[in-house]
């Protein structure tokens, strides 16, 4: 379908918009494209049409190719300018300023000729006929070839960063720092990384780690300040476990890892446990620990709180109702009962850490039934992973000297990494059971109970998680169960030790 075109009155001025965008100011030869240069040039072509400039749109480090550039929200504004009768003119350094996209160009040009107003380049032919056209579109064409090979090449560069184990972009988190062309550590900021990583998955929050690395006199690498944001951009990067990523997939990289891979994703797992704890309910000490038998592994629960009116009180308020309910609320069929009093949960727990705390030669943990086929299922599943890395890495280097064609190593390179994806989401699985016995729970019990009334919810539920798995909720015997980390089976699945 055509768009038909309207005609307007010329004016005795036009009416210019110039259009400035740098990809990358000062970056892949375009130093020249300088954004001074680009206006001058757009306001000496706007005195040889005798035109009024109204206004420059400056556009820096914005791409013209990539399909979630914010340069694609001011070309539309200034297309509907034009469309509003506002400009007749929008003027460019050259034709690839205004898009390298075949699409957006078309629509651009389409919809500014449809209202009565053209786009003209400061430095190229506008003649305005069939051969000025065509030459035109040649000059577009041109610009999405450009875009497409610089895509192609710097697609291909990352690639063989990858398959030499190099982190793509060239670019390295915080703790590193380029050496004869490896990843090496930082010798001053690496240590901090180790012990943040230490210091979360001992409970530590992220605005405990602020605190920490502000008075540590350390500073970030890209901010003014440490932030919750810096902080978790940092230690989310695989690079401090000897990892790179490229399109979102790790692969093993050639350096060593500041941390084993078992520590970088025992803080991915506790990362993404805090996450499904939302702030608002922080202050209920086992949100996010009281768990539901609705599932095997234990559903975790939110604590809530109901304040319901009173018939004596003359309607005021009466004594709240506080517990703890399960997250699936409203979702599941058939589940049965949702919430259990704060009183029942909270009042096992303590009975328990009372008894734990009395057996000063920690003979409960020595005692419990260890699932030894899960410790040997976990075992077993890290050593598959490192098979395939080392198989992976093989492959690379035999890529490298010759000996397998490209073919043959891609087609093996992503057999072995769908497999090693397979084996890191049963490894990540059978872990979330699978918890360190500490040294003496007894101890760490008596330490609680001494400290309970000093310590902020925070630190009591970042102890709690030293000894226990979490507590199950019972509904039907209204009870609640400790689920200890020596015990890899929850109390659903063996006989009840805790009951009120």
């Amino acid at each position: 379908m055509t768009t038909a075109r309207r005609l307007r009155a010329a004016p005795e001025r036009p009416r210019v918009l110039g259009l400035v965008r740098v990809s990358k100011e000062g970056g892949r030869g375009e130093r020249l494209l300088s954004p001074e240069l680009q206006e001058t040039a757009i306001r000496d072509h706007a005195e040889r049409l005798a035109g009024d400039v109204v206004g420059v749109v400056p556009a820096i480090d914005d791409s013209g190719s990539r399909a979630k550039s914010a340069w694609w929200a001011k070309l539309d504004a200034a297309v509907e300018r034009v469309e509003a009768g506002e400009i007749d003119v929008i003027v460019v350094w050259k034709y690839s300023r205004l898009a390298r996209n075949r699409r957006r160009w078309a629509v651009a040009v389409d919809r500014i000729e449809a209202a009565g107003g053209r786009i003209e380049s400061a430095t190229e032919p506008n003649e305005q006929t069939a051969s000025g056209r065509f030459a035109r579109g040649m000059l577009a064409e041109l610009a999405a070839f450009e875009a497409e090979r610089i895509g192609e090449g710097w697609r291909e560069v990352h690639a063989s960063r990858v398959r030499r184990g190099l982190p793509p972009g060239g670019k390295l988190p915080w703790g590193w720092q380029w050496e004869d062309g490896a990843v090496v550590p930082n010798p001053e900021t690496a240590p901090f990384i180790v012990e943040a990583y230490q210091r979360y998955i001992a409970g530590a929050g992220i605005r405990d780690l602020t605190r920490w690395l502000t008075a540590s006199g350390v500073q970030p690498m890209h901010a003014a300040a440490w932030d919750n944001q810096t902080i978790v951009q940092c230690l989310d990067s695989p690079v401090h476990a000897g990892m790179v990523v490229h399109r979102g997939e790790p692969h093993p990289g050639a350096h060593e890892g500041l941390v084993d891979i078992e520590t970088w994703e025992a803080y991915r797992r506790e990362r993404q446990r805090r996450a499904g704890e939302r702030e608002g309910v922080r202050r209920y000490l086992l949100s996010g620990i009281a768990l539901c038998p609705c599932t095997p592994a234990g559903t975790p629960m939110n604590g809530f709180t109901i304040t319901k009116r009173s018939r004596a009180r003359g309607g005021g308020e009466g004594a709240p109702f506080i517990g703890y309910r399960c997250t699936t609320l409203g979702k599941p069929e058939g589940h049965g009962s949702w919430s259990m009093t704060r009183t029942v949960v909270e009042g096992a727990l303590m009975d328990w850490l009372r008894e734990i705390a009395a057996d000063v030669d920690n003979l409960i943990p020595a005692k419990a039934a260890q699932d030894d086929g899960a410790r040997q299922q976990v075992e077993r599943l890290r050593r598959q992973r490192h098979d395939l890395d080392l198989a992976l890495t093989n492959l690379t280097v035999q890529l490298a000297t010759g000996v397998v064609p490209e073919g043959a190593y891609t087609t093996a390179r992503d057999q072995i990494t769908g497999r090693r994806a397979q084996v890191s989401a049963a490894l990540e699985n059978a872990q979330r059971v699978l918890v360190e016995i500490p040294e003496d729970p007894s101890g760490l019990a008596r330490t609680l109970l001494e400290r309970w009334d000093d310590l902020p919810i925070d630190s009591r539920r970042a102890a709690l998680r030293q000894v226990l798995h979490g507590v199950v909720v019972d509904y039907e015997r209204r009870a609640a169960h400790v689920w200890p980390v020596w015990e890899s089976a929850p109390p659903t699945a063996r006989q009840p030790d805790v009951r009120i």
